[in-house]
Parts: C-alpha cells; structure tokens; sequence
C-alpha cells in the first residue's frame, strides 16, 4: 500500500531551525508524557507516544454502535479541555470535551518524518484535523477556539483559512479513521453500548461524567424514586375515593387492581431502596478492587515496597535497590 500524502503543506507556525539544519521538534512537544504503564516520562517520539494522542481503539472497538450515539444538533455547551482523543468531540450533559491541538501537528516536516509513514497513526491524525475545520468555520469560530486554548499560540485567522483548505482539498474519508465518520458522541449512549456490547457494566465507557462522591449518586437515585412515589400517592388517593363510590364497591376488577396496587405500594419502593445500596455497593466494591489491583500494578512498576506493610519486626525502611530505583524514576519525571 503507498504511503499516504501529507494533508496539507501550509505553514501555519514559523520554523525553528536554522536555514540548512535538520528541524527539532522537540520545542514542539509537551514537558512531559504519562506512559501507558502511568510513568511520567519525557515524550520520545520513538516511544508510543504519538500513538496515544491520536489512536482511538476504545473507540473503534464499538465502531458498529457509533451511530447510536452521534449527535448533530448545534447546542450551547462549555468546552472542557482534554488530552484524550478517547473523548475529542464527546458530550455530556452541557459541556463538551475537545483535545487542543498539538503545534506539531500543524508542521509538515512532522508529518513527513513521523506520522505518515504509520497508516493508522495518519488516519487518526487526519480525522482529528478534519474535525477542527468542522468546528472553526467561521472567524467568530476561530476567535472562540483560540481563546479556549484549542489552537497553538501564533496561529492567525488568515493562516487557518489556509490550512482548513488545502485539508479539504486533499480530505476523502477512506482515509480518516472511521470514528471521524461521526460527529459529536453522547457519552451517556457510550456508556450504554460499553456496557452491552463490551460487558462493563458497571464502569461503562468514561467515567468522567459520573458521580464523585457515593452520597450524591445515591441522593440522586432515591430523588428519582421519590418522583415516582409522588405518582403513586397520587394513584392511592384515586383509588381510595373509587373505594368511596357505590358503583365501584361492587366492581371485583377494581377491589382486586386496588389490592394488588397498594401491596406493590408498599413492598416496591422497598425493593428499589435496597436495590439502590446494594448497587452502590457493588460498585464500592469494584472500584475497591480495581484501586488495590491497580496500587499492586504500581508499586511493582515503581520497584518499590511500601515500608508501611511490612510484618512486625522487620526494618521499615525500604531497601536500597528499591530506594534507587525511586530515585532514578523521580529523575525521569522530573
């Protein structure tokens, strides 16, 4: 298969290297990059690094359930600012999460050398510019996206105008990664297609919209149930009056809807009561293990033992390997 074309050859950002050198695109790249693995690194362009800005498996992975989700209408929402391409152009309730755009992602040189050589790489990476020039359409478009701190600094109207062409120009969807295909997600269909079609039922796909304490998601549920018990009040109180009325005192059909509705009155909002704590406390659980496994996971990652576990009568101090292997890792973080 050929290498695919750059996507557009404008320059947007003046050059940093110097007339006849090699470009350095390390003035281009973030102070810092969190590996897969959670370490805190400095980004390395032989690392995977510019696979986890732009490759949205997560996604793909439910590529068939997409449509479900997609989600056209033009809404006023806040822009919340996020890294993960996981949730570029994803929405919950009234805010919408978009990933800036990186500065080297606007050089073609960049291009050349690092991205279209990986086809997956490059499809993402077009998807994710041609979603820019699907939300920066207009001047009052572009003054909103650098004022949010979605575009590079030095980026001006003009030089967008350019660059939004000549991306359209050379734009064919077979060679965008399918997830552009779409438009804005709704994260709450996401989490239900997780969870059916993937089996996390109980995390579904992001998390990031869900409750932050246990005390509001269960202060949320019982107001729902609340609601529902206002309607069966109201039920109760008709039914009591047609108890009063002659013609339906001799009507088997309503005493025996009458009885059967006012058990479920009582024993219903019982059920969902218990239900309700009961799913929280599976959930307490899960993410508990989850915690604890992913603690271990660390630990073992950092080469470290917490001295605070060790058995009654042992020194508390970790050991020295442990110690350099600390220190070397806080080295490379910094």
């Amino acid at each position: 298969m050929d290498t695919p074309s750059l996507p557009f050859t404008t320059r947007v950002l003046e050059s940093r290297a110097e007339p006849g050198q090699a470009p350095d695109f390390t003035a281009l790249l973030p102070a810092a990059h969190r590996t897969k693995r959670d370490h805190i690194i400095v980004p390395n362009l032989e690392s995977c690094f510019l696979q986890k800005e732009f490759l949205v498996k997560r996604l793909n992975d439910v590529q068939d359930w997409l449509w479900i989700c997609d989600h056209q209408a033009v809404i006023s929402r806040d822009i919340t600012i996020t890294e993960n391409p996981e949730l570029h152009l994803v929405w919950s309730k009234n805010r919408i999460f978009l990933k800036p755009i990186p500065p080297y992602l606007l050089d073609p040189d960049f291009w050349a050398a690092h991205i279209v050589h990986d086809r997956q790489l490059a499809d993402c990476a077009r998807g994710f510019l041609f979603s820019y020039t699907a939300l920066i359409m207009y001047e009052s478009d572009f003054r909103m996206a650098a004022q949010a701190g979605l575009l590079p600094a030095g980026v001006t109207w003009e030089a967008w105008k350019c660059l939004a062409g000549e991306i359209l120009e050379n734009h064919c969807y077979a060679t965008v990664n399918p997830r552009y295909w779409y438009g804005e997600l709704r994260l709450s269909r996401l989490n239900k297609v997780y969870r059916v079609r993937k089996g996390f039922v109980l995390r579904g796909y992001s998390k990031v919209a869900a409750h932050t304490v246990y005390v509001d998601l269960i202060a949320d549920n019982f107001a729902a149930l609340t609601a529902i018990l206002g309607y069966v009040v109201i039920v109760l109180t008709a039914m009591q009056v047609g108890l009063g009325v002659e013609r339906l005192q001799e009507d088997e059909a309503f005493q025996s809807a009458s009885y059967g509705f006012t058990v479920f009155s009582i024993v219903a909002p019982l059920v969902a009561g218990v239900g309700i704590l009961l799913a929280v406390l599976a959930m307490f659980v899960s993410n508990w293990i989850v915690t604890k496994d992913y603690e271990g996971k660390r630990f073992r990652e950092m080469g470290v033992e917490p001295f605070w576990r060790n058995r009654p009568g042992r020194e508390e101090v970790p050991p020295a390997s442990a110690k350099s292997s600390r220190v070397n890792s806080n080295e490379r973080e910094v």
